[in-house]
């Protein structure tokens, strides 16, 4: 059963030249328990796509539109989150699907304690006294390995590291267990060694609170590390989609080929690493026919002119491109 259901999502912002079409007919789902990952430069839509499930884009500037956009609650009830007031929605957020942001120094409150912004959901959602909230707070402080919690509690954001204003997000996105965790590069910020404890501290907590996750990355580490299933997005468009294993190991698309080439083997040496030539273009100036075909060294003419459909190539693949793989690799 699918957690989360997106068909044909499109996002556009309004701007004063027109519109940016940020995200272009999205079709994404997450299975129960299931970890799914979306992986791609920054610019192609990923956040975009996230915030617009957890309906955090303010209408106007954005305009969300959707074949479906629906939720399943734990209780089994089916949710359509489009058609979902403000009200509707700050009962699911929390309780059923919460979001871990990128930038935790963003979304914290400089003005009130740790203990006080961890407090807040427990008054809220569970309408418990300040005194039984303080309780829980203290609680998920200790379970997402924050130390001297009592004393943390008192502190307020700019007295604690990212990884410790990280670990408080993960705490405040998980402690009423809802079924959807989205964790939007979630250790962007953070050095090599404080990205593996908090990827190892959201597993735990996905495995022990049986959510399902949806990652948002454009680190394939992390992909290898958190995701089973994996979409890769290019331009608001997904332009493949496989197990993990299958996108690693054999990529079908150009796109996908060349973010696993940059990253290099474990035991591998090289002199030069790796690039994607030229950068994401911008949403409001993409290229004719396939968007990545200013930066593909397999571009043909048929690519420049149409874009291409998203191909279902058996086994659960999809694939965005005219050519098969074996096709273009041997060029």
């Amino acid at each position: 059963m699918n957690v989360l259901n997106i068909q044909n999502l499109k996002v556009l912002f309004r701007a004063g030249e027109g519109f940016v079409r940020a995200v272009e007919g999205v079709t994404i789902t997450v299975g129960e328990g299931e970890r799914v990952a979306i992986v791609g430069e920054s610019g192609c839509g990923k956040s975009v796509t996230s915030l617009a499930c957890m309906r955090l884009l303010n209408t106007p500037p954005a305009y969300i539109t959707a074949d479906a956009l629906t939720f399943v609650s734990k209780d089994g009830k089916t949710h359509d989150l489009l058609s979902k007031t403000e009200t509707e929605m700050l009962a699911l957020r929390a309780e059923e699907m919460a979001m871990i942001f990128q930038d935790p120094s963003t979304f914290l409150n400089p003005v009130m304690t740790i203990g006080e912004q961890l407090d807040e959901v427990f008054i809220y959602h569970m309408k418990m006294k300040k005194k039984e909230a303080r309780r829980h707070s203290i609680e998920m402080m200790k379970k997402v390995g924050i130390p001297d919690p009592e004393m943390r509690a008192g502190q307020y954001p700019h007295e604690l590291s990212g990884g410790l204003k990280q670990r408080i997000l993960i705490a405040m996105a998980t402690s009423l267990s809802p079924r959807l965790l989205i964790a939007d590069e979630p250790t962007t910020a953070l050095d090599v060694t404080i990205q593996a404890q908090i990827l190892k501290l959201i597993s735990e907590r996905c495995e022990k609170e049986k959510m399902s996750l949806l990652m948002i990355t454009h680190d394939l580490g992390v992909v290898r590390e958190m995701a089973d299933r994996v979409y890769v997005m290019y331009c608001g468009k997904i332009v493949e989609e496989g197990t993990v294993q299958e996108i690693l190991e054999n990529p079908k698309h150009p796109y996908t080929k060349a973010l696993v080439d940059t990253v290099p083997g474990i035991d591998e040496r090289v002199e030069r690493f790796v690039q994607i030539p030229k950068s994401v273009p911008h949403p409001m100036h993409k290229p004719s026919g396939c968007y990545f075909s200013n930066r593909c060294s397999y571009c043909t003419e048929l690519c420049k002119k149409k874009q291409p459909p998203l191909r279902d190539i058996g086994n659960g693949r999809t694939v965005r491109c005219y050519y098969d793989a074996e096709e273009l690799w041997e060029k």
